[in-house]
């Protein structure tokens, strides 16, 4: 049996905390890179980690590193990917997988192209908390599911990103994909707090209608004055399911699923770990179990172009004030935004 591949992780940014969560499910980590020197030494330090780089091509072409851990902003990413995978190597990439719609195609193609599989590191779908309730998700426990809500709050108005849609929202839009099926419809309301959405969106508020016919509502506010106090955070959401005989609420380091039938039952899932970082681990663990028995990852980067269209249907309905379909956002539709 051979060995698994090691980890090369480009960005040590929110790849610090991909560190943590490998560190903590046993997988290996050949070697790290970030322009930044002393957050590099910082990271070799702390991890144990021997080669360093500040050359994400010279990490990629390390014969050590199996697997390519792209931690680096989205409108980065494009040619490291190109580049990975005509070096045959597999791509870990950080959500969303682009703020360019076409530029997301072509990472896919790309790797297609290549025979390179590529895994989009959407964590919201590996919390442990929402694992540790999936199996609940069901008729048996809640009857006909018909609706859902997640609700994030913080207050980050400067974020790189500058539009909470493709930033935080996509976290979302994945997690009920993944629980409920392909998006239908989207109707989105969002404000730029004290600057225009052109600039940039730090809250939205979206209503969403599944093929399954389940409706979902997904709230992200970064603009919300009272958290400015603890600044922000997404790692304890709230969270709940609704069904014709039972529901699923709390966060996710806190769950309940309540149902009733046969009776009124209340049940506490076991949850294993927190969001930060064993979501991050548990992604690279189910990326790993799929390169190795050729399962096509939860979150593909094929099958991730569906989320990437809900996030500009989304961002096409703030601007036009009314329902989009899913289905009218076409795959080479010019939606771009990069800051």
């Amino acid at each position: 049996m051979s060995a698994e591949p090691a980890i090369g992780t480009v960005g040590l940014g929110i790849g610090r905390v991909h560190l943590e969560g490998y560190r903590r499910y046993d997988l290996t980590v050949a070697a790290i890179c970030d322009l930044n020197e002393t957050r590099l030494a910082d990271c070799a330090r702390d991890f144990g980690i021997e080669r360093t780089y500040t050359s994400a091509e010279a990490l990629i072409d390390d014969p050590e590193v199996g697997v390519i851990d792209l931690a680096v902003q989205p409108w980065q990413r494009e040619a490291l990917v190109e580049y990975a995978a005509a070096a045959g190597k597999p791509i870990f990439c950080q959500k969303p997988l682009a703020m360019d719609l076409r530029q997301a195609v072509r990472m896919v193609e790309t790797c297609e192209r290549r025979g390179v599989p590529l895994m989009v590191n959407h964590n919201s779908c590996f919390v442990p908390g929402f694992l540790a309730v999936e199996p609940y998700l069901t008729p048996e426990y809640l009857g006909a599911i018909y609706h859902a809500e997640i609700h994030n709050y913080g207050f980050w108005t400067t974020f790189p990103e500058r539009h909470i849609i493709p930033a935080m929202m996509v976290h979302h839009l994945a997690l009920v994909h993944k629980w409920f099926g392909p998006i239908e419809t989207v109707y989105c309301q969002a404000h730029g707090h004290d600057h225009s959405l052109q600039e940039g969106e730090v809250m939205a508020v979206a209503q969403l209608r599944h093929e399954s016919g389940v409706q979902t509502l997904l709230v992200n506010d970064w603009a919300y004055l009272e958290a400015r106090r603890r600044g922000p955070s997404h790692s304890k959401e709230a969270v709940r399911v609704q069904g014709t005989h039972g529901a699923i609420f709390g966060h996710s380091e806190d769950m309940t699923v309540y149902t009733t039938t046969p009776r009124p039952v209340e049940i506490k899932p076991v949850i294993s770990g927190p969001w930060f970082p064993d979501a991050f681990g548990l992604g690279m663990r189910h990326f790993m179990d799929c390169l190795a028995t050729g399962a096509t990852p939860i979150t593909d980067g094929r099958g991730n172009l569906h989320v990437l269209q809900a996030v500009f249907a989304a961002w096409q309905s703030t601007l036009d004030n009314r329902v989009v379909r899913v289905d009218e956002i076409s795959l080479d539709a010019d939606y771009d935004l990069n800051p």
